[in-house]
């Protein structure tokens, strides 16, 4: 053949086409894990071997070549394939590509560079659209915009290419002169203004097809007058930021972040396959442990050559905060072909922003002991003065601004190692969160609990100084108030294993026992909030609002004891007496509860108006969309069903679901028990068929947002399983037999979801003609019943009747 480059690449593909079904990606990782005869290895990889295959290039070195036949089943004529790229490799050399101008050095390929196929489809894609003249590659320092263009740069078929460093304005200019000189063929006079002048001009008017790399472009405004523009060609740009003078109509914008799960790995394990230590899920666990960061990913990998460190080593080091990014990422290990270091990359954007907005170094502090996924933008604004330097913040890429804010959690490390007091960070962060969540809505509370975990997580110690910081009173709570009642639990015992000033002590203490009897275990509550209250009571005072959250629990629970009277005479005593507004937390519990204790006490219609005058008062206190006045027509719309009007409940229950749904969101626990009371009330209306679907479909959400053991997932599925036995599926009494077992499981068998769940066994072994069957198990429930929770609780009363409907002659 005539081209020895064409044979070569034949060759090649002959290789190739040995193993059809594997990736290039994968060939290439073949390749580089093979063991040459002369005991080396070589890096392959799959964007070089598809321009080798392709004809496009030859490898510089044939062990390259050797390494790919050998992974593809071996080579039998090594001499003969060693000829073919010797001639080509020739061939390469002396006949370069006519009239073709190449000028600048993109950085050389990453030691394990990765084919990114989204960036880079939608570079090329940008490339060839007609409409743009920019491609702008933005995005933190570190993450392979130079590499990706590079790839860019190399794929390109224009006739001119030019590749200039675009740090200064300067260096710009001495890029195009340079640029100018090679075009012209001769060293033309005048300075690199002139020349780079002349140059740009040139882009204008030529019909040559050019494409210009602007890489890491530091600040546009320096740039002004020296934009690449011209109808034959396009400029690609790499940078830190997005400023508006960047984002331009004719610009096509492509983010460029981290690397998927699968990148990161696949870069670790070929980047590491030079040390077999390295086992391939560890490698995984580094990839997460480093946000896949491929920088961090570039540098940790150099460190773990260099140190010899294993794997696990390395993620106990990153685990300790004590540590410094700049000591876990040191420039004595560099990046591939990156001249600085994740604390360096971050400490240059840093100082960017700050020439922009002088306290972007506190906004960023604030950032850094927050959630990485998310801070509602309203604790860092402070009443919008912090907006400018929020912006430059974003402009500089070290986060994501779009009403909530986001940032790398590497990034976030290295600016904690920049702040010189940490606990005056934390306290400022805590203090803002405590401010947004005095009226944040569902959502924006649930936010702020999750940037109160990362707070505690990164700089708690910090929160104590003087007592317990106010916003950590309001974690267990919250827990509680979305249904997980265990998790309520063990974050206030583990706060109260370091509270020492008695009010702390106190409220967590509270919390504490609050979560016990929202798990079940009644009688230990109430044991508990009964020295919790005389405690409170002498040091605190009787009317001092967290004696009264330790009374009003007390008081719940004696209800759910079954002690109805009792409760609802002291509930009316704490409505009347607590001398808190109306729509106070705390006031509205209480008189929801008392609307409770009427309905149970035998008092529907009582119940009922009483519910009603409440969500009346919230409706003019707080609006009638606001969540605490949704969840109190959960009881207007039980007690209008137990007066006898089924469809007005439902009506009710809908109109409640349909407004908590937009107001905390679909998966929130008081939208999914509002769904559920809906289901329950129209299967009691006769509606199965849609009863039916809205418990099974409930069913599947809740399982899904909050958890197979949540009780309200169990509740959901105890109930689906009763309505369709209603309906007359026999499977439903196996159901509920197996679903009795997982509630023990999780709950233990005195549990009341367990007796519940035996007591709707029996009802529908009742209903199926089982008599003899269901009497036994429901007076086995009955008496587990009365010696658990009481021979007046409610539900005791309910069985207790049942089964006395059932003894009763026809």
């Amino acid at each position: 053949m005539s081209d020895p480059k064409a044979a070569f690449a034949q060759a090649l593909t002959r290789l190739r086409e040995r193993v059809p079904d594997v990736s290039d990606e994968a060939v290439a990782r073949r390749a580089s894990a093979v063991l040459l005869p002369s005991g080396r290895r070589v890096a392959v990889n799959a964007r070089r071997l598809g321009e080798w295959i392709g004809g496009q290039s030859v490898p510089r070195d044939f062990d390259a070549v050797l390494a790919v036949g050998l992974a593809t089943g071996g080579v039998t004529r090594v001499d003969a394939l060693r000829a073919l790229w010797r001639a080509a490799h020739q061939e390469r050399r002396a006949t370069p590509k006519s009239g073709r101008v190449v000028v600048g050095r993109p950085p050389s390929d990453a030691a394990a560079l990765r084919d990114r196929t989204g960036p880079s489809d939608a570079i090329d894609a940008a490339l060839r659209d007609d409409d743009v003249r920019q491609v702008l590659l933005t995005g933190p320092g570190g993450v392979g915009k130079s590499q990706l263009a590079a790839a860019a740069f190399h794929r390109a078929s224009a006739d001119v290419l030019v590749w200039v460093g675009a740090g200064t304005r300067q260096s710009v200019l001495t890029g195009y002169a340079r640029a100018w000189r090679v075009q012209v063929k001769a060293d033309a006079g005048g300075d690199d203004e002139a020349q780079a002048d002349l140059f740009l001009a040139w882009l204008r008017s030529t019909t040559t097809s050019w494409l210009v790399v602007l890489d890491d472009v530091d600040d546009p405004a320096e740039l002004a007058g020296l934009w690449p523009a011209g109808d034959a060609g396009r400029c690609l740009i790499t940078t830190r930021r997005r400023d508006a003078s960047l984002l331009r109509p004719d610009a096509r914008v492509i983010p460029v972040g981290m690397f998927d799960r699968d990148e990161a790995t696949a870069y670790l394990s070929a980047r590491l396959s030079v040390d077999p230590r390295h086992e391939p899920a560890e490698l995984a666990a580094l990839a997460d442990a480093l946000g896949r960061f491929p920088l961090a990913l570039s540098q940790a990998a150099a460190f773990l050559i260099d140190s010899g460190v294993d794997v696990p080593g390395y993620l106990a080091l990153l685990a300790d905060r004590r540590q410094r990014v700049a000591d876990l990422f040191p420039p004595s290990s560099p990046a591939d072909e990156h001249g600085g270091t994740v604390a360096g990359a971050v400490r240059l954007a840093l100082e960017r922003a700050e020439s922009l907005a002088p306290n972007a170094v506190d906004v960023l502090g604030l950032v850094s002991v927050l959630a990485p996924d998310g801070i509602p933008e309203a604790v860092l604004l402070d009443g919008g003065r912090n907006l400018p330097a929020l912006r430059a913040l974003h402009r500089l890429n070290l986060v994501t601004h779009h009403g909530r804010v986001e940032a790398h959690a590497l990034v976030q490390r290295a600016a904690r190692d920049l702040v010189p007091d940490l606990a005056a960070v934390a306290v400022a962060a805590a203090d803002a969160i405590e401010r947004e969540w005095a009226t944040a809505d569902p959502d924006t509370g649930a936010a702020l609990h999750r940037n109160v975990e990362v707070l505690r997580s990164v700089a708690g110690e910090h929160l104590w100084d003087g007592g317990m910081h106010p916003v950590l009173r309001r974690v267990s709570r919250h827990l509680a108030g979305i249904g997980r009642a265990a998790a309520s639990r063990d974050v206030a015992e583990e706060l109260l294993a370091r509270a020492v000033e008695p009010r702390d002590v106190l409220h967590l203490r509270t919390e504490a026992a609050r979560a016990v009897g929202d798990l079940g275990d009644t009688a230990t509550a109430l044991a508990r909030l009964g020295e919790i209250r005389a405690a409170a009571e002498r040091d605190l005072g009787p009317t001092d609002v967290d004696t009264l959250w330790a009374r009003m629990y007390q008081v719940r629970f004696r209800m759910e004891s079954g002690l109805i009277e009792t409760a609802l005479a002291e509930l009316t005593s704490l409505v009347a007496n607590c001398g808190l507004p109306a729509a106070h937390p705390l006031r509205v519990d209480a008189e929801d509860d008392r609307t409770l204790c009427l309905g149970l006490a035998g008092d529907f219609a009582g119940a009922r108006d009483a519910a009603i005058a409440l969500v009346t008062v919230l409706r003019e206190e707080l609006g009638p969309r606001h969540a605490r006045t949704l969840r109190v027509m959960l009881n207007v719309g039980r007690w209008v069903g137990e007066t006898g009007d089924v469809r007005g409940a439902v009506a009710v229950f809908r109109e409640a679901a349909e407004g908590l749904a937009a107001v905390a969101g679909h998966g929130h626990h008081d939208t999914f028990i509002a769904r559920h009371n809906l289901a329950y009330w129209r299967a009691v209306a006769g509606d199965l068929d849609q009863a039916i679907a809205e418990f099974e479909a409930g069913t599947a959400e809740a399982e899904t947002a909050l958890g197979a053991g949540h009780p309200t997932t169990l509740t959901y599925r105890s109930n689906t399983a009763f309505w369709r036995g209603v309906a007359g599926d026999p499977e439903a009494v196996g159901d509920l037999a197996a679903l009795r077992r997982v509630v023990e499981a999780v709950f233990g068998p005195d549990h009341p979801r367990v007796l519940r769940i035996r007591q709707q066994r029996a009802d529908l072994l009742h209903r199926a003609g089982r008599r003899e069957e269901a009497v036994a198990e429901l007076n086995e429930v009955l008496a587990e019943m009365s010696r658990v929770q009481g021979a007046n609780h409610p539900r005791t009363r309910e069985a207790a009747d049942l089964l006395a409907g059932w003894e009763s002659p026809p």
